[in-house]
């Protein structure tokens, strides 16, 4: 038997690999461990570590050591014992908030010691960088030489690509040019809904904290433009669909080849591509983001940002002669690439209807224009409308949120009332998680890619506390933060090259095909469903393992890393 040890839990493996639905034996360890947000803390934010699965405790006091000079600079108190049900672990609190001095660190408890951290102002930054830089190594069409990490590629995928199916535009063989844009995660394909959500995220975030962004932060091919790099590297993945725009309007869902590429660089995937059938759902989407980017690059690009807003429009209209949901699909359009409609894995009721997607459309395009029938067609949809976890099954939330939060006086009262009492009310729904979670987590949905959702349920909770400063829900927020970060069962940073016992082994065919860490890679986290047959399934909280294989619980996305970086730039904006 061979076995494949992760971080304190260990997974039995028959002849070294598991193959899907196989038999999965998982011995619970006991060591204790120390766990904190392995990037650290600020100075007035609040400071907890957990000390989980320690027999009979023979004291309650914890030391906070100096990790230049090895000297104990504050002492803690063991909180009470707690049973996590999602984990089975026994936690106790570790809070040392009263300290701020600046300083590296690390925690001790007798013989167990945690990974060192720091306390300090700004110590997000290099994170925040690198999570950011990710998206110019997932460029897609051109020559990828990162000066920084030495990665590379050669141009790949310059043929990208041929239509798929005949439609009332175009015929199947047919080429449209769609070169550029992002590789969506491990693989190559790119997908319209998840490009669309990532740009909306985190142009969101530019436009709410615009000084968290500058030119030459990011160290890319376009710094020392003179435009903040963010709008750079968010620029790819908008001209890239709108390349991907029908001249009716409407939008095609997503290009890629008929078979999974191996673990090869993307420049060696030379398989013919395709471009798949249009759908309301991505034309929304679509038209909510470039939208979004008609207002935003106005100041440095008016004529793209014209060009953006033009594209908006116009899907809009193809929606306005489409009433219904639409999805052109066809079998076998998914033998290469992910599906992103309702199927097997993904049975949300969202992905029934298009109507909130065309609520995040008529909010953008709300806010860019002022012409009231968008507003109109808010006033009829969102009482209907619950605040909802935003993300490419329903991103109805950012249209919601970034509607209440334009500063530029057109908002209705009615309106905005309404979308303050639906968001608090889901964020009063979040704090009980918290408090009855071992882990402080506001997510209690292990599924696919639920590090995203645990991310975005902290955006949630510090977009309440930003209506209400309630310190409640800026605390509940940096938990999530602190357990992406470290402060999990796993002892382990989910972003790569962030903390000292970061993800190694994310599900990345360039990382592989290089044997490389790729820095700044969030990976989807616990999946009890464990679809790739290599973590461990049914356990929840615990299904997960840090392998390459396991593309359900250790792949990186594009949205993944838009969801963490923006909860990460709103606890530093907010922190000062």
């Amino acid at each position: 038997m061979g076995r494949r040890f992760f971080l304190g839990w260990t997974i039995s493996i028959a002849s070294g690999l598991l193959g899907k639905g196989q038999a999965q034996t998982v011995e619970r360890e006991t060591r204790a461990k120390l766990l904190i947000n392995q990037v650290g803390y600020s100075p007035t934010s609040p400071k907890s570590a957990f000390l989980i699965n320690f027999s009979n405790p023979e004291t309650r006091q914890v030391e906070l050591v100096n990790a230049k000079n090895k000297r104990t600079v504050f002492v803690a108190n063991l909180g009470e014992a707690c049973n996590d049900e999602a984990s089975q672990n026994v936690i106790q609190i570790i809070d040392f908030t009263p300290f701020n001095r600046e300083g590296r660190y690390y925690l001790k408890y007798g013989t167990v010691e945690s990974y060192p951290f720091q306390i300090g102002n700004n110590i997000y930054q290099d994170s925040f960088v690198k999570m950011l830089r990710s998206y110019y190594l997932q460029r897609c069409g051109v020559v990828v030489r990162d000066s920084v990490n030495g990665i590379g590629h050669s141009p790949c995928h310059l043929n990208d690509g041929a239509i798929a199916h005949t439609d009332e535009v175009n015929r199947a063989g047919e080429v449209k040019f769609a070169r550029g844009g992002w590789h969506d995660a491990g693989d190559f394909g790119k997908y319209v809904g998840p490009t669309a959500v990532t740009v909306g995220r985190l142009l969101s975030l530019y436009e709410h904290y615009p000084n968290l962004f500058s030119d030459r932060q990011l160290t890319i091919p376009e710094s020392g433009n003179g435009r903040p790099d963010l709008l750079d590297e968010m620029k790819i993945g908008l001209d890239w669909m709108l390349a991907m725009q029908r001249r009716d309007g409407a939008v095609y869902r997503k290009l890629s080849g008929k078979e999974w590429p191996g673990m090869i660089l993307p420049n060696e995937d030379i398989q013919p591509r395709l471009i798949y059938g249009i759908s309301t759902p991505e034309t929304a989407k679509f038209a909510a983001a470039m939208a979004m980017a008609a207002r935003i690059y106005t100041p440095h690009d008016v004529l793209l940002a014209k060009n953006y807003l033009k594209a908006a429009q116009k899907s809009w209209d193809f929606l306005q002669s489409e009433p219904a949901m639409r999805v052109d699909w066809v079998e076998g359009d998914d033998s290469g690439s992910g599906k992103y409609l309702a199927g097997e894995w993904d049975t949300d009721e969202a992905l029934t209807t298009d109507k909130d997607d065309r609520l995040w459309a008529a909010a953008e395009l709300f806010i860019t224009t002022g012409d009231a029938r968008f507003e109109d067609y808010l006033k009829q949809q969102i009482p209907s409308f619950f605040y909802t976890l935003f993300e490419w099954k329903d991103p109805s939330s950012l249209g919601m949120i970034d509607y209440l939060m334009q500063t530029n006086g057109k908002g209705s009262d009615s309106l905005n009332q309404q979308i303050k009492e639906k968001l608090l009310e889901r964020a009063d729904t979040l704090l009980p998680k918290v408090a009855g979670s071992g882990y402080r987590l506001a997510n209690d949905k292990f599924i696919w890619a639920s590090n995203k959702l645990t991310a975005e349920e902290g955006i949630t909770l510090l977009y309440a506390y930003r209506i209400t400063g309630n310190p409640e829900y800026f605390n509940a927020a940096v938990d999530q933060l602190d357990y992406l970060l470290g402060r999990n069962p796993f002892n382990l940073s989910f972003v790569t090259g962030v903390g000292s016992n970061s993800v190694q082994n994310v599900h990345h065919r360039v990382a592989q095909a290089k044997k490389i860490v790729i820095p700044g890679l969030m990976v989807g986290g616990p999946n009890t469903e464990a679809q790739d047959g290599i973590a461990p399934k049914g356990l929840g909280l615990l299904s997960y393992i840090d392998d390459a294989q396991s593309y359900a619980t250790n792949e990186y996305a594009i949205d993944y890393n838009a969801s963490a970086i923006a909860l990460m730039g709103m606890v530093m904006a907010e922190v000062g």
